[in-house]
């Protein structure tokens, strides 16, 4: 059921939004996060010294490479640097961003509303948990009911006393094999989702086979895959046969880490990371086998070395740069605005 005034609208931390009004939209990244734990001790002396200092000129490199192996790049809470790289996606035509953040890595709706009305985009903020190890202590002993009414309040009332509703449910964390936990926390959330009207986000576990059981769960338990999103499909399906599977499943197909070219992380020591270039190429073999309505792209900036600021490509990548490789490489404006706009549109809108 949804609430009455959500239905046909996207729900910002604003407020209920017109979904024409959305304009250009990358559908998951990070406006502020703390991403500690993902963190890896390094091995060598040398490296545990670049571990603990500050992102700067002179570790850029080092961090490119190994990015999860340094504490202060994986938080990033400064409420004004994500103010000015906001600014930048607003500047190269950008209109919307979805933060993906969800509860386990630092969520601030407060935050994110003095963004929003700052940078003067639109920001859809989410709701449910992350992966198992950012659960709170308690969770194994909670109902997924408990669950589920948290995520609704959320979405009708707004996160505690802030009266900041989230527009989007996720992103909600899965490792591989995925735990029992992480099942109740997608049981609950799409609970949620069947009560709403919300679009809901998935984050997947590092396997090719992941995202298509992940897909089966949430028909069981009753989901709109219509209405669903399978995140990093970029960097977790590699196999042509796999991916046209996932996406005739109807689900949203998220490009969702564009920007991000630095293979084997060391949280993720095999999980290959393509080129830009060959996320394009991917999406243009999406499109020519029918999906180009499915497909929706973000740069999941989760830490502060992807950020412009401190030398990253920012989150006007994708308009600024990616968008005319896209033309380069044959694709057409159309299609670009499909993925860009009309698309994220289609999703974010409450049913």
């Amino acid at each position: 059921m949804t609430t009455h005034d959500t239905t046909g609208k996207v729900l910002t931390v604003l407020g209920p939004v017109d979904p024409h009004d959305l304009g250009v939209t990358i559908t998951h990244e990070h406006l502020l996060i703390d991403l500690s734990i993902v963190f890896v001790e390094p091995d060598d002396e040398e490296g545990r010294r670049l571990a603990e200092e500050p992102v700067g000129i002179g570790n850029l490199g080092w961090i490119r490479t190994n990015w999860s192996s340094n504490r202060d790049n994986l938080v990033q809470t400064d409420i004004d640097v994500a103010t000015r790289e906001a600014a930048r996606f607003k500047a190269a035509g950008g209109g919307t961003i979805v933060d993906a953040t969800s509860i386990g890595i630092d969520r601030n709706p407060k935050a994110l509303a003095e963004i929003s009305r700052a940078a003067g985009i639109h920001v859809v903020m989410g709701a449910g948990y992350y992966v198992g190890p950012a659960h709170p202590d308690d969770f194994s002993s909670r109902p997924v009911d408990s669950i589920t009414a948290e995520i609704v309040r959320d979405i009708v009332t707004g996160v505690g006393d802030t009266g900041i509703r989230s527009g989007i449910i996720g992103e909600v964390g899965c490792s591989w094999p995925w735990t029992d936990n992480e099942k109740k926390s997608v049981a609950a959330a799409v609970a949620a989702q069947c009560e709403t009207g919300a679009p809901l986000l998935i984050h997947p576990g590092r396997d090719q086979k992941a995202p298509i059981e992940i897909v089966k769960f949430i028909e069981r338990e009753g989901g709109d895959l219509n209405r669903t999103v399978m995140s990093h499909v970029d960097i977790r399906i590699y196999e042509r046969e796999i991916l046209r599977e996932l996406a005739a499943t109807g689900i949203y197909i998220e490009y969702d880490t564009f920007g991000l070219e630095s293979p084997f992380p060391p949280h993720a020591p095999d999980t290959y990371m393509p080129s830009d270039y060959q996320r394009i190429e991917q999406l243009i073999g999406l499109i020519e086998d029918g999906y180009l309505e499915r497909v929706v792209l973000a740069h999941d900036n989760c830490t502060k070395h992807r950020l412009r600021v401190f030398g990253g490509h920012g989150f006007d990548h994708i308009p600024s740069t990616i968008t005319g490789w896209m033309k380069r490489q044959g694709m057409s404006q159309a299609q670009i605005d499909t993925l860009l706009i009309e698309n994220p549109r289609r999703m974010l809108t409450f049913a």
